[in-house]
């Protein structure tokens, strides 16, 4: 830099001309990795069903085959007409549509400049002696030669808070000439107006920045390049599935260290769910989201962290929506006349063993009211009654006058002020239908808003995951985008499914629970809050969830410019599963066994707590020779072996062989799915 500003002093420079890359920013990618990146969140923002590399190509044929027509050179090749040629291929084979045309365009260069500005750092050298010389009075001018126009050369510029620096900024694609071939040297000069024995051109490139910058009668100033083209060589090496497993061991690595809290490793999956959620959204063109509580409250908040991260025009948004409702308020709104009610979640929930007080207690009725009922009735009520939904006791109870008229006013209460509620969001669902966003599993809320408008509205289900299966209609669709037993079980279900218990209590919400549609000072829900669930969140779960909160802020910044597809990530997800699963200390069982004994649910005989179960025919011959072919099937019994062992032996707790078991989790899965995938017929009757 003592040279370059001795040449500056020596030749009275006037004006400096710059080069941009590897002289004023330099790029941590290789350059054509920048056009990868830009494939990545076009895919992306557009909804495309096209790979990376697929779009890549495209994009670099386009090129070539402009540069061979026109017979000119890559550099100064129209911007616009390298927009049209993309287009037209992508048209031609129906990727995109012609309707499309305005929308492609218009994210193209915002898309450019995202994948741009991800991968540019400053390079502080050269900045410093365009200040200094800029201090002094002298005149600044960038020629690059860019597949860019001059447009996104200034939002570059904007974006590091340089450009007061620049008189002017000349992109060859813009100009039309380029300093390959010399020629946009003559334009600006005569442009400008400039002696060109005032002018220096400094850059990076022997042949544009120096030799033919001489050539036009400017003084040059080549910057060391070697070390430059050393590392695009060597970024130009890599694997992106390879990488995208580095971040995620690292980021897995990260989480369980002593200092951390225990299975914060769990954002990672909630990362790649709410990144799902947002492709779903992009491809299906859906402009709005209802995030069901409590768990939504959080997912929420991860998605709208995303949306703020990768969104590249604001006028593409999607409106994210917080909806309070449970299983008890979703019931309530979708309650039909007394004679035609049948209660068929309440008869499958609690197997036909209720008492009277616990069914009254579902309807959230007042005590006064409950009590009136009962003794009406002249019923012992907290006596269990088996098969309650076809006793005597119920019968009667539905002729009851006073239970009658409780439950015809509290079943239209709900349902008007319910209407109210999702008119206060504004929204055309009418036209859009609604789109419930949820960890999972079967869909009862979302069948519950869709017999509310009387099957006349589409009620869609985008679910982390989905393990019942409901009703489907074409109405009332049903995503589970981390796993789904829809269409089909595959390998990646049975790993991710297994703790499913875990997603909600790690997503739960620092509020009571929805259990009546009711208008009021706080808004149109009355919720109640248990006092275990509510001590559980204080002390643990909302500090967990800041915690995800900021791995999954890491996972943003890390991943930003690897280009993976979905196929990787569900890798990675199974990789996560298998380690968090398999791999437990005694601190996260104690920290599971603190979770569990707050856990509250609001329609359960056991309100608090979660019991887990491991069958005992487990241990035979058959079901041995049945994990050594299929181990999948059997991990949501592993996951939670070891917390029962710890619970009755910690030392034999100890002794469990968890790294044994995962190695031989690896090896089943190499051989199945590379070594006999393409070669056995087994995989359709064992190996699938």
């Amino acid at each position: 830099m003592n040279q370059l500003k001795e040449k500056i002093k020596t030749h009275d420079i006037k004006v400096l001309f710059t080069d941009y890359y590897d002289t004023l920013v330099h790029r941590e990618v290789h350059p054509n990795n920048t056009i990868r990146i830009w494939s990545k969140i076009m895919i992306n923002e557009l909804g495309l069903d096209i790979s990376i590399d697929h779009l890549y190509f495209i994009y670099k044929e386009s090129i070539a085959y402009l540069v061979n027509v026109l017979k000119t050179d890559r550099n100064e090749l129209s911007y616009v007409m390298v927009q049209d040629e993309i287009f037209n291929r992508l048209n031609n084979a129906n990727v995109l549509g012609d309707h499309q045309k305005e929308v492609f365009i218009q994210l193209f260069e915002k898309a450019h400049l995202r994948s741009e500005v991800n991968v540019q750092k400053l390079n502080p050298n050269t900045l410093g002696v365009i200040k200094e010389f800029k201090e002094k009075g002298g005149k600044v001018y960038l020629l690059s030669d860019f597949y860019g126009p001059t447009s996104l050369f200034i939002k570059l510029l904007d974006h590091h808070k340089i450009s007061h620096l620049f008189d002017g900024v000349y992109s060859s694609s813009t100009v039309g000439k380029s300093k390959h071939t010399g020629t946009i040297y003559k334009q600006v000069l005569t442009e400008l107006n400039l002696d060109p024995n005032q002018v220096l051109m400094m850059g990076d490139n022997e042949r544009s920045d120096f030799k033919n910058a001489e050539k036009a009668g400017l003084h040059a100033y080549l910057l060391p390049h070697d070390a430059y083209l050393r590392k695009n060589k060597w970024n130009s090496f890599g694997d992106d599935s390879r990488k995208l497993k580095k971040v995620t061991s690292q980021i897995y690595s990260l989480c369980n260290k002593k200092s951390a809290t225990p299975y914060t490793e769990y954002a990672i999956s909630y990362h790649f769910f709410v990144e799902r959620l947002y492709i779903h959204c992009k491809k299906n063109n859906i402009k709005s989201l209802f995030f069901l509580s409590r768990e939504g409250l959080f997912l929420k908040r991860l998605f709208d962290s995303y949306l703020e991260f990768h969104q590249i025009d604001k006028g593409f948004t999607i409106r994210s929506h917080y909806l309070k409702i449970s299983r008890q308020a979703s019931l309530q709104i979708a309650l039909n006349p007394i004679e035609e009610e049948e209660f068929k979640y309440l008869n499958q929930k609690y197997k036909s063993v209720l008492s009277i007080y616990e069914f009254l207690t579902f309807f959230n009725l007042e005590e006064a009211v409950k009590v009136s009922i009962v003794e009406s009735l002249e019923f012992d009520k907290d006596q269990l009654v088996e098969g309650f939904f076809t006793s005597e006791i119920f019968k009667t109870l539905k002729q009851n006058e006073i239970f009658k008229e409780a439950y015809e006013a509290h079943r239209l209460s709900n349902k008007t002020v319910f209407s109210e509620y999702i008119n206060s969001f504004n929204e055309d669902i009418e036209t859009d239908g609604i789109h419930v966003v949820d960890i999972g599993w079967g869909g009862t809320m979302q069948e519950a808003i869709y017999n509310f408008y009387d099957s006349k509205i589409k009620v869609t289900g985008l679910y982390l995951g989905v393990s019942k299966i409901y009703t489907i209609t074409p109405d009332t669709k049903r995503y589970g985008l981390n796993f789904s037993v829809l269409p089909f079980e595959n390998y990646n279900t049975h790993i991710l499914r297994a703790n499913a218990q875990l997603y909600e209590q790690f997503s739960g919400a620092g509020h009571g629970c929805c259990v009546e549609y009711k208008k009021n000072e706080a808004g149109y829900t009355i919720e109640h809050y248990d006092t275990n669930e509510k001590w559980l969140y204080d002390n643990h779960i909302g500090s967990h969830q800041d915690d995800m909160f900021k791995v999954h802020q890491l996972l943003l910044e890390k991943l930003k410019n690897i280009c993976y597809n979905q196929d990787m990530v569900g890798n990675a997800l199974n990789y996560v599963a298998l380690n968090s699963g398999l791999i437990q200390n005694s601190r996260k069982i104690k920290f599971l066994d603190t979770l569990n004994e707050g856990y509250f649910q609001n329609i359960s005989i056991k309100k608090t707590g979660i019991d887990y179960e491991v069958p005992e025919n487990l241990m035979t011959i058959k079901t041995l020779i049945s994990f050594l072919i299929t181990p999948e099937i059997y991990f949501r019994y592993l996951v939670k072996l070891k917390r029962k062992l710890y619970a009755k032996n910690k030392v034999i707790a100890y002794l469990f062989p968890s790294f044994l078991i995962y190695g031989y989790y690896v090896f089943n899965k190499y051989i199945r799915f590379k070594v006999l995938k393409n070669t056995s017929l087994l995989k359709y009757n064992y190996l699938r």
